[in-house]
């Protein structure tokens, strides 16, 4: 009974420690390189899109076709080239493919606008839409090849070169996984026309608005949309990825199966480029069917999965509302009172805090390992809503919100640290804050961590804690609660198993005492057996 109750009081102590101290970093730790089954790929932060996340890369600078991943700078050279409304004719030459080719569906003198072109060449990967896309811009596929590549040597690309605008097989047409994260992060975020381009990335199915008619165009990407089911692969396995933006697929057999994905959380963008699936794996079989395809087909896809949900996992840290307001983070705010007593002591002014506990923990998506958490820059966006007396002391006057990277990490009400008597009255009652949209705002400076130009705050997105996930508690530890109740349980177990043992030993000790007593007895001669 006693090694028992030990146990539970120690399971007890270690539950309630993971409970009330949990680690500042919750990302995962490590990651299996050898687990990524491309022979080249990396993963990168589109800020930084030549170093690797933690190291995450192989054979990343070797040269390699990159098949239909070619099409990523086809169209942004396109989209800044050209005008997406252009009504383009297609040529006998554009429809010039046989059997095996991806293809929009395009015939001879078709007319198309641009945009539907651009959709039809990095939806389906279609062939035919990439050479009418090129013959309409640059007269000739070679000479748009020629701007493919000054667009390459701008962006810093110098391990590059490309002869084809779709990325059909040419061994002189080759690039490498860094040389093509550099590509995608300069399409993404640093072109002039990257709206447009990641909005056309990132759709799942489109049909033509133009042209003599419909076609309809799904996605090859499977991070973005399933893939169809025939009725030689009734049942595809699905890879979506809720956080996925695009990009672009590609196959060929020399270049094997390739993809460049990004995906988007608590505004962080993360590239990967995984190339040559299939390729020299001994156990792949072309003479399988499609089901079986399917298998091999899905590698690329899950692998980017993987990637993505280490990286975010590993950026995910931890840290005590408290910890940053020693650090500078400004929890109380300020405002005049304009109706205020002349007898206020203090001149009208009120100050008010946030009645976010010191100990709620606060979740933060930092890309850099390497920085400390309470020096990142986080806004504090508030807003009076109540500035005129009379004010009751502890009562709320208004509402905070604390933003990173657009993502509210905390939010909580502003409650008056004094009472306030009416004075003159005043009837123009306007809410004072750091928000921009005209409301006689008021901005916040000096005492934020980082930078003190706060963006504009929207007062519908302002919620007091108890509606931002739970106990106030940020919404990645609703988990706490549960603990807590099963920390409770396991209390009563033990104070329950320890009355029955104190029981069980008094019990135990008033039986040895009679029999003492017993002994003493026959000793002295004194104890008659009654039986």
């Amino acid at each position: 009974m006693k090694r028992i109750v030990s146990l539970m009081i120690a399971v007890l102590f270690a539950v309630s420690a993971f409970c009330f101290f949990p680690a500042a970093h919750t990302g995962a730790e490590t990651f299996d390189p050898n687990s990524v089954y491309e022979p080249y790929y990396i993963l990168s932060n589109a800020e930084t899109p030549t170093v690797s996340y933690r190291g995450l890369e192989r054979e990343a600078d070797k040269q390699v076709y990159p098949a239909s991943t070619t099409k990523i700078l086809t169209c942004i050279v396109a989209l800044e080239n050209g005008n997406p409304d252009d009504m383009v004719t297609v040529s006998a030459n554009a429809v010039n493919f046989g059997r095996g080719n991806s293809l929009m569906g395009l015939e001879e003198g078709d007319q198309f606008s641009l945009r539907d072109l651009l959709y039809g060449m990095m939806l389906p990967s279609g062939n035919d839409a990439a050479i009418a896309i090129a013959e309409h811009i640059a007269g000739s596929t070679e000479a748009y090849a020629e701007k493919m590549n000054e667009k390459a040597a701008q962006i810093g690309m110098t391990h590059s070169h490309f002869v084809t605008v779709h990325g059909k097989q040419n061994d002189n047409h080759y690039t490498t996984v860094r040389d093509m994260a550099l590509l995608t992060a300069y399409a993404l975020n640093k072109s002039p026309k990257s709206e447009e381009f990641r909005k056309i990335v990132k759709t799942g199915i489109y049909t033509t608005t133009s042209g003599p008619r419909e076609i309809r165009l799904v996605n090859s990407n499977r991070m973005i949309v399933d893939t169809p089911a025939t009725e030689t692969l009734p049942n595809p396995i699905s890879c979506l990825y809720a956080d996925a933006i695009g990009i672009k697929t590609g196959d060929t057999t020399k270049a094997g199966k390739c993809l460049i994905a990004a995906a988007e959380r608590d505004g962080v963008t993360l590239i990967a480029v995984l190339y040559g699936g299939t390729i020299g794996d001994p156990e792949y079989n072309d003479g399988w069917n499609d089901a079986q395809k399917d298998r091999y087909n899905v590698k690329r896809f899950n692998d980017a999965a993987a990637l993505f949900d280490y990286a975010y996992a590993d950026m995910v840290h931890t840290v005590r509302f408290g910890d940053l307001v020693e650090k500078g983070l400004e929890n109380t705010f300020e405002i005049t009172i304009p109706n205020a007593s002349a007898e206020d002591s203090q001149g009208g002014v009120l100050k008010a805090y946030t009645d976010i506990s010191m100990d709620q923990m606060i979740s933060v998506m930092q890309p850099d390992p390497k920085a400390k958490v309470t020096d990142l820059k986080i806004d504090a966006n508030y807003l009076f809503t109540v500035q005129y007396a009379p004010i009751g002391e502890g009562s709320v006057v208004g509402s905070v919100a604390y933003v990173y990277n657009g993502k509210t990490l905390a939010s909580g009400n502003l409650i008056a640290e004094r009472s306030v008597k009416e004075g003159t009255a005043q009837t123009d009652i306007t809410p004072v804050g750091n928000d921009s949209s005209g409301n006689n705002s008021s901005p916040i400076t000096g005492n934020l961590i980082g930078d003190a130009n706060a963006p504009s705050l929207n007062p519908d997105d302002v919620k007091p804690i108890a509606e931002s996930g739970g106990c106030g508690l940020p919404e990645n530890m609703r988990w706490v609660p549960i603990v807590l109740a099963i920390v409770f349980v396991l209390l009563i177990v033990c104070v329950v198993l320890f009355i029955l043992y104190l029981r069980a030993e008094a019990k135990r000790r008033r039986a040895a005492a009679r029999r003492r007593a017993r002994q003493r007895a026959r000793e002295s001669g004194q104890y008659t057996d009654r039986r």
